[in-house]
This record gives structure tokens, C-alpha cells and sequence, in this order.
């Protein structure tokens, strides 16, 4: 599928990479562009690196809207659970073979 430098541009502005390129065949992946709205992605099947949200009919919001709402959330949350990684006390390699010994019998038994 060809696309405008123009349109590849706005479409790597949000957060497609250059080799994304070769997934749009007109039919799975694809664009459309509006002179007010900019671009607005289609690919339902996520088979860009384009990591926010797309609709149930495939389509994401135009590039004017700058939508970050995804990345927000998963940055949000990959905050809390390296948090929360960090304060759970995690079993070492004996306690770990001490549980399986309780649980399943000394080996060789």
C-alpha cells in the first residue's frame, strides 16, 4: 500500500515505527486521512507497534486527538507492581525446597 510522506510522518508521530510500514496492505492495516483530523490508524489485530487504544470496528482516534490513555495506564501500572515488587519478601532457594520436601516427601523415599 502506498503512503504519503506526509501521512507517515503524523503516523510516526503516533508512536508507529518505520518498519510498521510493510503491515499495511489496504485490507488489515490501513489509514485514512482527514485535512482537519490528521490520520486515524486501522488495525484491529494490533500487527503495529501502535500501543493505544484501537476501537471494536478497528480504528484509532485521529493523530489530532493525541490519545494516551493506554500507555497512561500501563505505565501506571507498571509503577505499582515494580512498588510492590519491591516490598514482597520473596522466598529463598531453601525455603523453596524446604515447602516442596513438606509437601511431596524427602526424595528418595
Amino acid at each position: 500500500m502506498m503512503i504519503k510522506e506526509e501521512h507517515k510522518t503524523l503516523l510516526l508521530k503516533m508512536g508507529l515505527r518505520e518498519d510498521d510500514f510493510r503491515f499495511f496492505d489496504g485490507k488489515f492495516v490501513t489509514y485514512e486521512f482527514d485535512e482537519e483530523k490528521g490520520v486515524r490508524l486501522y488495525d484491529p489485530y494490533y500487527q503495529t507497534s501502535y500501543n493505544e487504544y484501537i476501537g471494536i470496528d478497528g480504528w484509532s482516534v485521529w493523530s489530532s486527538e493525541t490519545d494516551t490513555f493506554m500507555s497512561d495506564i500501563v505505565k501506571a501500572a507498571k509503577a505499582e507492581a515494580e512498588r510492590r515488587e519491591k516490598m514482597s519478601q520473596r522466598p529463598g532457594q531453601g525455603d523453596l525446597t524446604g515447602f516442596l520436601e513438606k509437601k511431596f516427601g524427602k526424595k528418595g523415599q
